[in-house]
Protein backbone atom coordinates (compact mmCIF):
# COMPACT_ATOMS: atom_id res chain seq x y z
CA UNK A 1 0.00 0.00 0.00
CA UNK A 2 1.19 3.51 -0.84
CA UNK A 3 -0.13 6.34 1.30
CA UNK A 4 0.44 9.98 2.14
CA UNK A 5 -0.36 11.85 5.30
CA UNK A 6 -0.43 15.64 5.65
CA UNK A 7 0.68 16.85 9.07
CA UNK A 8 1.09 20.40 10.37
CA UNK A 9 4.40 21.37 11.90
CA UNK A 10 3.54 22.44 15.43
CA UNK A 11 2.36 19.02 16.57
CA UNK A 12 2.68 16.88 13.43
CA UNK A 13 -0.73 15.46 14.27
CA UNK A 14 -3.08 18.46 14.29
CA UNK A 15 -4.64 17.78 10.89
CA UNK A 16 -3.99 14.85 8.60
CA UNK A 17 -5.08 13.44 5.26
CA UNK A 18 -4.48 9.88 4.14
CA UNK A 19 -4.44 8.65 0.57
CA UNK A 20 -4.02 4.99 -0.30
CA UNK A 21 -2.33 3.85 -3.50
CA UNK A 22 -0.95 0.58 -4.86
CA UNK A 23 1.75 -1.75 -3.60
CA UNK A 24 5.37 -0.98 -2.88
CA UNK A 25 6.32 -4.38 -4.21
CA UNK A 26 4.62 -3.76 -7.56
CA UNK A 27 6.41 -0.41 -7.80
CA UNK A 28 9.72 -2.18 -8.34
CA UNK A 29 8.67 -3.63 -11.69
CA UNK A 30 6.44 -0.94 -13.23
CA UNK A 31 5.98 2.81 -13.12
CA UNK A 32 4.52 4.41 -10.00
CA UNK A 33 4.35 8.21 -10.05
CA UNK A 34 2.89 10.02 -7.07
CA UNK A 35 2.12 13.75 -7.04
CA UNK A 36 2.12 16.01 -3.95
CA UNK A 37 1.27 19.72 -3.81
CA UNK A 38 3.67 20.92 -1.12
CA UNK A 39 3.42 24.74 -1.25
CA UNK A 40 1.28 26.11 1.60
CA UNK A 41 -1.30 28.77 0.80
CA UNK A 42 -1.10 28.47 -2.99
CA UNK A 43 -4.06 27.27 -5.06
CA UNK A 44 -3.59 26.90 -8.80
CA UNK A 45 -5.52 26.26 -11.99
CA UNK A 46 -3.95 24.13 -14.70
CA UNK A 47 -4.46 24.78 -18.40
CA UNK A 48 -3.68 22.97 -21.62
CA UNK A 49 -4.21 24.41 -25.09
CA UNK A 50 -5.32 27.71 -23.55
CA UNK A 51 -8.23 26.26 -21.55
CA UNK A 52 -8.45 25.34 -17.88
CA UNK A 53 -8.56 21.61 -17.41
CA UNK A 54 -8.16 21.50 -13.65
CA UNK A 55 -9.02 24.15 -11.07
CA UNK A 56 -8.32 24.69 -7.38
CA UNK A 57 -5.43 22.29 -6.81
CA UNK A 58 -4.56 23.02 -3.16
CA UNK A 59 -1.73 22.46 -0.72
CA UNK A 60 -1.60 18.86 0.43
CA UNK A 61 -3.59 17.54 -2.52
CA UNK A 62 -2.17 14.36 -3.97
CA UNK A 63 -2.77 12.04 -6.89
CA UNK A 64 -1.57 8.72 -8.28
CA UNK A 65 -0.25 9.51 -11.78
CA UNK A 66 0.88 6.00 -12.66
CA UNK A 67 -1.65 5.63 -15.48
CA UNK A 68 0.09 8.47 -17.34
CA UNK A 69 3.62 7.02 -17.12
CA UNK A 70 5.57 7.39 -20.34
CA UNK A 71 3.09 9.84 -21.87
CA UNK A 72 3.85 13.32 -23.22
CA UNK A 73 1.57 16.17 -22.11
CA UNK A 74 1.34 19.05 -24.59
CA UNK A 75 1.21 22.81 -23.86
CA UNK A 76 0.97 22.68 -20.09
CA UNK A 77 0.51 25.93 -18.12
CA UNK A 78 -0.11 26.74 -14.48
CA UNK A 79 -2.01 29.85 -13.37
CA UNK A 80 -2.87 31.46 -10.08
CA UNK A 81 -6.30 30.09 -9.16
CA UNK A 82 -9.15 32.15 -10.60
CA UNK A 83 -6.89 34.30 -12.80
CA UNK A 84 -5.42 34.31 -16.30
CA UNK A 85 -1.92 35.04 -15.01
CA UNK A 86 0.46 32.32 -16.17
CA UNK A 87 2.90 31.52 -13.38
CA UNK A 88 4.72 28.75 -15.21
CA UNK A 89 4.71 27.76 -18.87
CA UNK A 90 6.05 24.21 -19.02
CA UNK A 91 5.43 23.46 -22.68
CA UNK A 92 5.43 19.75 -23.54
CA UNK A 93 6.25 17.36 -20.69
CA UNK A 94 7.15 13.66 -20.87
CA UNK A 95 6.69 11.53 -17.75
CA UNK A 96 9.02 8.65 -16.80
CA UNK A 97 7.97 5.29 -18.20
CA UNK A 98 9.28 3.17 -15.34
CA UNK A 99 10.45 3.43 -11.74
CA UNK A 100 8.94 4.60 -8.45
CA UNK A 101 8.81 8.38 -8.12
CA UNK A 102 7.30 11.08 -5.98
CA UNK A 103 6.88 14.46 -7.64
CA UNK A 104 6.46 17.33 -5.19
CA UNK A 105 5.79 21.00 -5.88
CA UNK A 106 7.63 22.89 -3.15
CA UNK A 107 9.60 26.02 -2.30
CA UNK A 108 13.30 26.22 -3.03
CA UNK A 109 15.68 27.42 -0.33
CA UNK A 110 15.13 31.04 -1.42
CA UNK A 111 11.34 30.67 -1.53
CA UNK A 112 10.91 30.24 -5.29
CA UNK A 113 8.26 27.69 -6.32
CA UNK A 114 10.02 24.66 -7.76
CA UNK A 115 9.58 21.00 -8.49
CA UNK A 116 11.33 18.09 -6.85
CA UNK A 117 11.32 14.68 -8.47
CA UNK A 118 12.53 11.93 -6.14
CA UNK A 119 13.04 8.28 -6.99
CA UNK A 120 11.84 6.29 -3.99
CA UNK A 121 13.93 3.47 -2.53
CA UNK A 122 11.68 0.42 -2.78
CA UNK A 123 14.43 -2.15 -2.32
CA UNK A 124 13.76 -4.94 0.18
CA UNK A 125 13.98 -4.11 3.88
CA UNK A 126 15.30 -6.71 6.33
CA UNK A 127 12.78 -8.37 8.66
CA UNK A 128 12.21 -6.34 11.81
CA UNK A 129 13.28 -3.07 10.20
CA UNK A 130 11.71 -0.08 8.49
CA UNK A 131 13.13 2.68 6.32
CA UNK A 132 13.22 6.40 7.15
CA UNK A 133 13.64 8.89 4.31
CA UNK A 134 13.89 12.61 5.10
CA UNK A 135 13.64 15.23 2.33
CA UNK A 136 14.36 18.96 2.66
CA UNK A 137 11.81 20.71 0.43
CA UNK A 138 11.27 23.91 2.45
CA UNK A 139 12.32 27.55 2.12
CA UNK A 140 14.91 27.22 4.85
CA UNK A 141 18.69 26.96 5.18
CA UNK A 142 20.56 23.73 5.88
CA UNK A 143 19.06 21.68 8.71
CA UNK A 144 19.96 18.82 10.99
CA UNK A 145 17.45 16.02 11.51
CA UNK A 146 17.53 14.70 15.07
CA UNK A 147 16.29 11.31 16.26
CA UNK A 148 15.99 10.74 20.01
CA UNK A 149 18.13 13.83 20.55
CA UNK A 150 20.98 12.69 18.30
CA UNK A 151 21.80 13.99 14.83
CA UNK A 152 20.62 11.43 12.29
CA UNK A 153 21.20 13.56 9.17
CA UNK A 154 23.51 16.60 9.34
CA UNK A 155 23.57 19.68 7.13
CA UNK A 156 20.73 18.66 4.83
CA UNK A 157 20.07 21.35 2.21
CA UNK A 158 17.10 21.83 -0.12
CA UNK A 159 16.46 19.56 -2.10
CA UNK A 160 18.65 16.86 -0.54
CA UNK A 161 17.47 13.72 1.25
CA UNK A 162 18.75 11.19 3.75
CA UNK A 163 17.81 7.50 3.88
CA UNK A 164 18.44 4.95 6.63
CA UNK A 165 17.00 1.56 7.68
CA UNK A 166 16.15 1.35 11.39
CA UNK A 167 14.79 -1.27 13.81
CA UNK A 168 11.02 -1.26 14.19
CA UNK A 169 9.90 1.08 16.95
CA UNK A 170 9.24 4.73 17.74
CA UNK A 171 11.72 7.57 17.44
CA UNK A 172 11.36 11.14 18.69
CA UNK A 173 12.23 13.33 15.72
CA UNK A 174 12.79 17.03 15.18
CA UNK A 175 14.32 19.38 12.61
CA UNK A 176 16.69 22.17 13.66
CA UNK A 177 18.91 24.68 11.84
CA UNK A 178 22.24 23.00 11.08
CA UNK A 179 24.57 22.97 14.06
CA UNK A 180 21.82 23.64 16.60
CA UNK A 181 19.32 21.62 18.59
CA UNK A 182 16.53 24.23 18.78
CA UNK A 183 13.75 22.65 16.69
CA UNK A 184 11.86 24.52 14.00
CA UNK A 185 9.74 21.41 13.35
CA UNK A 186 8.74 18.99 16.09
CA UNK A 187 9.68 17.24 18.23
CA UNK A 188 7.20 14.47 17.50
CA UNK A 189 7.10 10.69 17.65
CA UNK A 190 7.52 8.82 14.36
CA UNK A 191 6.66 5.15 14.03
CA UNK A 192 9.14 2.96 12.15
CA UNK A 193 7.03 0.07 10.86
CA UNK A 194 8.17 -3.32 9.61
CA UNK A 195 8.76 -3.30 5.85
CA UNK A 196 7.65 0.30 5.41
CA UNK A 197 9.45 3.29 3.91
CA UNK A 198 8.37 6.36 5.90
CA UNK A 199 9.16 9.45 3.82
CA UNK A 200 9.15 12.81 5.61
CA UNK A 201 9.09 16.11 3.72
CA UNK A 202 9.87 19.46 5.32
CA UNK A 203 7.82 22.02 3.37
CA UNK A 204 6.72 25.63 3.72
CA UNK A 205 8.84 28.61 4.74
CA UNK A 206 10.87 29.39 7.82
CA UNK A 207 10.60 33.16 7.28
CA UNK A 208 6.80 33.29 7.34
CA UNK A 209 6.37 30.57 9.97
CA UNK A 210 4.61 28.19 7.59
CA UNK A 211 6.93 25.21 8.04
CA UNK A 212 4.90 22.05 7.69
CA UNK A 213 5.60 18.35 7.41
CA UNK A 214 4.20 15.92 4.87
CA UNK A 215 4.72 12.22 5.45
CA UNK A 216 4.35 9.55 2.81
CA UNK A 217 4.51 5.79 3.38
CA UNK A 218 5.27 2.93 1.03
CA UNK A 219 4.40 -0.46 2.51
CA UNK A 220 5.12 -4.05 1.51
CA UNK A 221 8.92 -3.79 1.25
CA UNK A 222 9.77 -6.28 4.00
CA UNK A 223 11.43 -9.67 3.66
CA UNK A 224 10.29 -12.81 5.46
CA UNK A 225 12.14 -13.49 8.74
CA UNK A 226 14.69 -16.31 8.64
CA UNK A 227 13.56 -17.56 12.06
CA UNK A 228 10.49 -17.05 14.20
CA UNK A 229 10.65 -17.38 17.97
CA UNK A 230 7.72 -19.20 19.56
CA UNK A 231 6.72 -20.27 23.06
CA UNK A 232 6.23 -17.33 25.42
CA UNK A 233 7.24 -14.87 22.69
CA UNK A 234 4.52 -13.71 20.28
CA UNK A 235 5.10 -14.57 16.63
CA UNK A 236 5.79 -11.56 14.44
CA UNK A 237 5.15 -13.06 11.31
CA UNK A 238 17.13 14.42 -8.29
CA UNK A 239 14.51 15.67 -11.52
CA UNK A 240 13.25 17.41 -14.53
CA UNK A 241 9.45 17.63 -14.85
CA UNK A 242 8.21 21.26 -14.86
CA UNK A 243 6.24 22.29 -11.77
CA UNK A 244 2.97 23.09 -13.40
CA UNK A 245 2.98 19.85 -15.34
CA UNK A 246 2.29 17.84 -12.23
CA UNK A 247 -0.85 19.83 -11.64
CA UNK A 248 -2.18 19.15 -15.12
CA UNK A 249 -1.32 15.52 -14.69
CA UNK A 250 -3.34 15.47 -11.50
CA UNK A 251 -6.37 16.76 -13.34
CA UNK A 252 -5.93 14.30 -16.16
CA UNK A 253 -5.52 11.44 -13.74
CA UNK A 254 -8.76 12.39 -12.02
CA UNK A 255 -10.82 13.23 -15.08
CA UNK A 256 -9.25 11.12 -17.79
CA UNK A 257 -8.25 7.86 -16.18
CA UNK A 258 -10.99 7.33 -13.64
CA UNK A 259 -8.48 6.90 -10.84
CA UNK A 260 -10.05 6.70 -7.41
CA UNK A 261 -8.39 8.26 -4.38
CA UNK A 262 -9.50 7.61 -0.80
CA UNK A 263 -8.97 10.60 1.47
CA UNK A 264 -9.54 10.55 5.19
CA UNK A 265 -9.17 13.74 7.21
CA UNK A 266 -9.15 14.05 10.96
CA UNK A 267 -9.05 17.29 12.92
Amino acid sequence: MWSIKKTFATTLVAATSLVAFGSGTDAQSEARIHLIHGIPGVDVDVAAGGANVFEGFSFGDTQDLSALAGQTLVGVQVKAAGTDTVAIDAGDVTLPGSGNYTVIAHLSADGTPSLGVFENDVSSIAAGEGRLTVRHTAAAPAVDVLADGNVAFAGVTNPQEGVVDLPVGTINASVAPAGTTDPVIGPADLSIADGQNLIVYAVGSLSDDSLTVLTETIDGLGTAPTRVNTGNTPIDGEGGVPYLAILLIAMLALAGTGAVVRVQRTA
